[in-house]
């Protein structure tokens, strides 16, 4: 109970939502802002510490990347064929390991795996950073930020429901997973056919479950006048506290920062 509560007063917690919006912004920039797998792990780094520091269970993480692997795999070895040599600034990156085919056909370069790493820790950092922002930020919060934007309020009301019912789906299909291998299912089906095969008997009943779930949220907000006004309740605008203020020129010197780097430095290029 300590540890919950000082996790939930953590600075994260207490920043503003259009702060950590913006922080978030700035990481999906600077993770496409980067070619060289190096500085990607050092804004993966960044992020895992900032999961640590808010108390993120290490298991919420790790169930994250661990199902991409396969995928994060095929990509390294696609992009490792793909990429030509021509692509690639630095001499080294363009060096041809080896030729999937004889005749010196389709070779695999230095640079193209680099550039498929450099994916995979991509996705890994935009992950842990949405965990971050969904974490510490509550469906409230998403609400005035969307007020903010002048976003309608009919969209605002999906995608507020949307991430309100994602936890709730996840919990389902926990649930569906361990009736279903209390029942004998096997998930490691031969090839790719049989993996799809395997996954069938979770995802028809996951499917059922968010339809019976969306028919009776309609049917509760039907019963409580939904939409009989066109008058809707505006939350009270939060003021901007000191510690957004730096924690918005920390971040907004770290942008500059990287792209000074990467613009007049020209790091991180392959």
């Amino acid at each position: 109970m300590l540890a919950a509560s000082s996790a939930e007063n953590s600075l994260m917690h207490r920043l503003d939502v259009r702060s950590k919006m913006l922080g978030f912004l700035v990481i999906i920039i600077l993770t496409f802002l980067f070619q060289n797998p190096l500085y990607q792990l050092a804004i993966i780094s960044g992020t895992v510490f900032l999961a640590l520091a808010i108390n993120i269970p290490l298991r919420k993480i790790t169930g994250l990347i661990i199902p991409l692997l396969p995928i994060v795999i095929s990509i390294i070895l696609l992009t490792g064929f793909s990429y030509s040599p021509q692509h690639f600034v630095h001499l080294s990156n363009r060096k041809i390991l080896f030729y999937l085919f004889p005749g010196k056909h389709i070779g695999a370069t230095v640079g193209g795996f680099l550039m498929g790493t450099t994916f995979l820790l991509r996705i890994w950092s935009l992950l842990i950073a949405s965990s971050i922002l969904t974490f510490t930020t509550s469906l409230e919060d998403f609400t005035q930020f969307f007020q903010w934007l002048k976003v309608p309020a009919e969209v605002s009301m999906i995608l507020t429901t949307a991430m309100r019912f994602i936890p709730t789906l996840d919990k389902k299909r926990s649930l569906i997973l361990e009736a279903q291998m209390a029942r004998g299912m096997n998930l490691h089906g031969k090839g790719i056919r049989g993996s799809i095969r395997s996954y069938v008997p979770i995802m028809i009943p996951l499917f059922i479950n968010s339809i019976i779930m969306a028919n009776s949220l309609s049917m509760a907000m039907l019963n409580r006048g939904y939409g009989l006004s066109q008058a809707w309740t505006v939350q009270p605008k939060k003021a901007i506290a000191a510690r957004d203020l730096w924690a918005v020129t920390v971040i907004i010197l770290l942008s500059f920062l990287a792209l000074f780097v990467r613009f007049k430095l020209r790091f991180g290029l392959l």
